[in-house]
């Protein structure tokens, strides 16, 4: 299996952003701030948003809850070898945060915000 590059998972990035964002109305800004790691909470539309991003990536059960087990599998598909084992570490620390939502958009946007605040240095989102 070929290795990805930081840079074609940062033009992944992009890619996976134009498949999205057509989709909310959602503010360019609020998208980039995003990326950098912001998360604005009173956004239910961003909320979707991350939602959307995850079902792209292949990580949404048909349900449409997030799996942990499906993220775990697309790691070495999607990032970069640097960023991999603490992606995985990350996942493990926040599978369970979910648990404490009911709707899917919101359980999506909440672990992402964990797996950033596990280690924003190396968070980047679509």
């Amino acid at each position: 299996m070929k290795l990805v590059t930081m840079q074609q998972f940062e033009s992944s990035l992009d890619m996976m952003r134009n498949g999205c964002a057509p989709k909310f109305k959602i503010p360019v800004d609020i998208l980039d701030r995003l990326r950098g790691g912001e998360f604005t909470e009173n956004n239910p539309e961003l909320k979707c948003y991350t939602k959307c991003i995850a079902q792209l990536a292949g990580t949404i059960t048909k349900k449409g809850d997030f799996s942990v087990q499906k993220a775990q599998a697309q790691i070495p598909i999607i990032l970069p070898p640097e960023i991999q084992d603490v992606a995985k570490e990350a996942l493990q620390s926040c599978k369970d945060v979910q648990k404490a939502y009911k709707d899917s958009c919101e359980r999506v946007f909440y672990i992402t915000k964990c797996v950033r605040d596990y280690d924003p240095g190396s968070f980047k989102f679509p």
